[in-house]
């Protein structure tokens, strides 16, 4: 169920940059140009005790806001930050950031903590590059890489603090990275020279390396995950051979059944890494969205229906459309057939029991959310942002319509309900609130995409509002259960977003 945001205070235009614009503190130079990458809602260690903060790695600085208010507490530019790494062994909750203070070599250290810790870091370790004693390049081991066209490709692996790159030996372009949050160990491969894998993905996913230097790039990436990331990999036992890779190449998805196509499209994929548009087959299984290479058939990739984020429809090009995955992964195609295909993985993934997947129109703002795609936010930031509808902060509606649907899932509030306990807050009357300061909004003509996609989506935990006010949803706007919709709903889905 959706809500068109009014237009007054929500910006003009299609360019989405106005959202997540926060206040900055009395007598603060902020960073105009600096755009939050990744939110988390964390808690600040101080001498004056311990309080809440949401923490931002941005695209030139590391922020920190008040999350009632929004203003900006502290920023500290990417070239004064020394060291951002975890606090103690083991997987803990804290870690602390290192700045220079002032313009002398004086440094200050700052401690914070959050049940994500290990995904903050990865973030953060991004502009590791930029820190003030992060100029150091790391070693570089020219390798071989086992190619899903089954040939020997010539790569360049380099053990960084956030995870392993893979670099093209030619250009000198990084192609990927093995962060080391979703690496699960190595094994060697007995019968393929100086052969190693990488069990990756949550779904030991293998990726098959042979290096002369096999020993020391396993052994550096277990010290560099433990140092800045604060998890310990190890480096398995048991070992492989190559037709056991060949078998299990897919992890646990590597059954014929995972694999096994109940429907194909002809795609073709728009990716940095190709100079042009690559021809693919994508495949619809059961569990998962496999992609193909046309001339041999050969799996190029696979992905879990269940890491499906979102699905985008490009506003420009009716053929294009994108893939967002609950990792950070975006995949992007072109398709004459896209509103079919879009339908067909609506229903496979909904079916699969991921219900929260949706189709929009623009794609998510990762910055305005305040944790991981992957789980829901905390209640304390639910409740938040369903205040903050009643009173947006920065005096903008649309904006807090727009942060809303960042942080609320597609398929409702999780905590409506008002707990038991004498300080429990009243969810039903903050749901209330938020209700009526959206039909307060003056409604609008259907405007640019990047206004039409500030919606309230949240709605079916929300007091069940469509059956209190059904003259507010056009017919077969709102969607049921997951598997409720036949691919006929799920294709006008598609076509109205």
């Amino acid at each position: 169920m959706q809500f068109v945001a009014s237009k007054q205070g929500a910006g003009s235009g299609t360019n989405p940059s106005w959202h997540g614009q926060f206040r900055p503190c009395q007598k603060m130079n902020v960073l105009k140009d600096n755009r939050d990458v990744a939110c988390f809602y964390t808690t600040k260690h101080s001498w004056r005790g311990k309080y809440k903060r949401v923490f931002s790695v941005g695209t030139h600085a590391i922020t920190t806001y008040n999350p009632t208010t929004l203003e900006v507490t502290n920023q500290w530019p990417y070239a004064d930050i020394r060291r951002i790494a975890p606090v103690g062994k083991g997987q803990g909750s804290e870690f602390s950031i290192t700045f220079r203070k002032g313009t002398g070599k004086k440094s200050e250290t700052l401690k914070f903590s959050t049940e994500h810790r290990t995904e903050l870091l990865t973030e953060a370790l991004r502009f590791h590059a930029d820190f003030a004693d992060g100029k150091k390049i790391g070693k570089h081991y020219n390798c071989f890489k086992h190619h899903w066209s089954d040939a020997r490709r010539p790569v360049v692996l380099e053990v960084t603090p956030r995870g392993i790159d893979q670099i093209d030996p030619q250009t000198g372009r990084l192609l990927t990275t093995y962060e080391y949050r979703s690496i699960e160990g190595f094994t060697d491969v007995s019968d393929y020279q100086r052969g190693f894998c990488i069990l990756y993905g949550g779904f030991s996913r293998l990726h098959l390396f042979a290096s002369e230097h096999r020993g020391e790039i396993i052994s550096s990436a277990i010290e560099h995950a433990g140092t800045f990331v604060g998890i310990a990999l190890r480096q398995r036992k048991e070992g492989l051979d190559f037709e056991g890779f060949t078998a299990a190449r897919l992890g646990k998805y590597s059954s014929d059944d995972c694999v096994t196509s109940l429907a194909e499209f002809t795609v073709q994929k728009i990716s940095p890494r190709h100079s042009e548009p690559v021809k693919r087959i994508l495949g619809l299984t059961e569990a998962c969205l496999v992609e193909r290479d046309p001339a041999s058939y050969n799996i190029v990739t696979l992905k879990p229906f269940g890491e499906v984020f979102a699905l985008i429809c490009d506003a420009e090009n009716p053929q294009v459309f994108t893939i967002e995955f609950i990792k950070g992964q975006i995949s992007r195609y072109s398709s004459t057939e896209r509103d079919s295909l879009m339908a067909s993985l609506l229903d496979g993934v909904r079916a699969s029991g991921n219900r929260d997947v949706c189709v929009k129109m623009s794609p998510t703002l990762r910055g305005q959310r305040w944790g991981l795609l992957s789980l829901p936010v905390e209640e304390e930031v639910e409740s938040l942002h369903l205040k903050f509808l009643t009173a947006p902060p920065n005096g903008s509606f649309g904006d807090a319509v727009f942060r809303f649907n960042a942080n609320i899932s597609y398929s409702g509030v999780l905590h409506a309900v008002t707990q038991d306990g004498l300080f429990s807050e009243n969810k039903e009357k903050l749901i209330n609130n938020a209700i009526l300061a959206l039909l307060y909004q003056e409604p609008e003509l259907p405007g640019p995409n990047a206004e039409l996609e500030g919606q309230f989506s949240g709605g079916t935990a929300a007091g069940g509002l469509q059956s209190r006010l059904p003259g507010l949803y056009p017919a077969g706007q709102v969607q049921g259960e997951a598997g409720d919709e036949d691919s006929q709903g799920a294709e006008e889905e598609t076509q109205r977003g």
